[in-house]
């Protein structure tokens, strides 16, 4: 796992003086960096049969005043003389480096304007490197900057960013950051705008460089998972434990949890049927059993996919009604719960629309507090859990729960209000939280904006909870091999995804 920081200015700050490291060092190792990529990216330019009528390839950077500008001139100095390239700078440099680095740059030579070149002259440079702000920018983009931005985002070139995009709204294939992952490059919004990712070695490798620093974060890595193998020759169906999954008023959901659940790795699988269910209107495969109640060697119950009927939960036991289809499920669970030898549970979907699921987890926890729970809600679930856990707090709003370090901050506090519970908050980035540790997940593709994609990923992490899995590894090895299963799709047939086509995709 890579670690990621939200105050990458302290940890810079702390390897300077940890490691005697001046500034000039590390501005001339970013520029180095940018270099070999700016290079690259024409060299691939010019091999491209496509590109083979273009003309001489130029390179601009567009400087800002602080030391991300620093970075652009002085890799303006490194490219003079063997690429064409000019500066476009937005503001005078104000920080002591970047001021000495313009002047640098001046005397090799570098072309420098101060108003945006024409049309004309914007449209035929091949690559354009973004060096305007870095990540000690906060607030909104004010005009003219976010015009021009909003102009070379238009522009075919392929572009480059220093640290990070500026203020989250200049496009790039590809992102240089300086030293260390930071957190706001896994934004929602960050997804769809910083391209690859890579991180730059300032003279200090990343090992010593994350030293000066607590990680907030760590990004998943393929290496990170662990898959569920079948290494005992000497096994059964039993070995691989019992996944119950109920199938409530939208049975469908249930189903393509079950079958992902019976897809990666487990070894039975039941659907447990409440009473307004509709499983009769679906053809339902025979390697999956139905059954009224959870069986007794279940090792991991699914609740939510497809359950309905929150609205009219209680959390008292005590009521003049007979108690819905929900409720009954959640009475069953709550026996078995207390009832089982070393219980799982599994929470998605409907339930994060019932006011009194807090309450309901503190009971659970209150009789078995050493044993596994999974949440897996998406952002809008996420918000409605919090406005339920939180009552008299600022409710959170979704647009904040778009931004890695909100989201980062809310795993952190469930965590801390529910101690155990491993919490999968899903969007375009997933974020898991577990104890006081956050992992992302960045691997994951618009492929998987299909409905029962977020059912399938139940359904697999439940499957690793029913085979003996930590909360922790469960989660991982499940967000991250549903990752690569959408993103199987992502070339050329990624609007064809379906949960059904998802499921057949594990394990291959």
């Amino acid at each position: 796992m890579k670690a990621v920081f939200s105050d990458s200015q302290s940890v810079e700050k702390e390897a300077k003086a940890h490691y005697a490291f001046p500034e000039f060092v590390m501005m001339e190792n970013a520029a180095a960096a940018m270099e070999a990529e700016v290079l690259k990216a024409i060299c691939r330019d010019e091999s491209d049969s496509t590109h083979a009528s273009a003309p001489c390839p130029r390179v601009l950077i567009i400087c800002g005043s602080g030391n991300n500008g620093g970075d652009g001139y002085a890799l303006a100095r490194r490219l003079c003389g063997k690429i064409p390239c000019d500066i476009f700078a937005i503001k005078a440099p104000k920080t002591e480096e970047a001021i000495a680095q313009r002047k640098m740059a001046e005397s090799t030579g570098v072309p420098i304007f101060t108003e945006i070149p024409a049309d004309e002259k914007l449209s035929s440079y091949s690559v354009i490197v973004d060096c305007i702000l870095g990540t000690g920018f906060s607030g909104e983009l004010k005009e003219p900057l976010a015009g021009i931005i909003e102009k070379v985002n238009s522009l075919p070139a392929n572009k480059i960013a220093c640290d990070i995009p500026t203020g989250l709204r200049f496009k790039v294939n590809l992102t240089i950051t300086m030293g260390c992952l930071k957190s706001a490059l896994f934004g929602d919004q960050a997804k769809d705008l910083c391209g690859t990712i890579q991180i730059a070695d300032l003279g200090i490798t990343p090992a010593k460089f994350e030293a000066c620093g607590r990680p907030d974060a760590f990004l998943i890595e393929k290496d990170d998972i662990k898959l569920p193998w079948r290494k005992n020759k000497a096994s059964h169906k039993g070995s691989y434990g019992h996944t119950a999954v109920f199938a409530g008023e939208k049975s469908g959901a249930g189903i393509l949890a079950a079958s992902a659940a019976l897809n990666f790795g487990s070894g039975l699988v039941t659907l447990v049927k409440t009473e307004n269910s509709n499983l009769e209107q679906f053809k339902i495969s025979p390697e999956l059993m139905i059954n009224d109640e959870i069986p007794a060697n279940t090792t991991c119950v699914l609740i939510g996919s497809g359950l309905g009927g929150v609205s009219t939960l209680t959390a008292s036991p005590a009521r003049e009604v007979p108690p819905a289809p929900a409720q009954k499920a959640l009475d069953q669970v709550k026996a078995w719960f207390r009832s089982a030898k070393a219980p799982a549970c599994l929470f998605d979907a409907d339930l994060f629309s019932w006011k009194d699921l807090p309450a309901f987890l503190d009971e659970l926890y209150s009789s078995r507090p050493e044993e596994k729970i999974i949440l897996t809600p998406h952002l809008k679930e996420l918000k409605s859990f919090c406005d339920f856990a939180f009552l008299g707090e600022a409710p959170v709003t979704i647009a904040e729960l778009t931004q890695a370090e909100k989201r980062i901050e809310i795993g952190n506090k469930i965590c801390q209000r529910f101690p155990g519970i491993t919490l999968i908050m899903k969007s375009a980035n997933t974020f898991i939280a577990h104890e006081d540790d956050i992992y992302i997940c960045d691997a994951g593709s618009p492929s998987l904006a299909k409905a029962g994609s977020g059912d399938v990923l139940a359904g697999m992490t439940a499957a690793l909870l029913a085979q003996g899995y930590t909360t922790r590894d469960a989660a991982i090895t499940a967000v991250y091999a549903h990752a690569l299963a959408g993103s199987s799709f992502a070339n050329g047939e990624d609007w064809a995804l379906t949960a059904e086509k998802l499921i057949n995709r594990l394990g291959k």
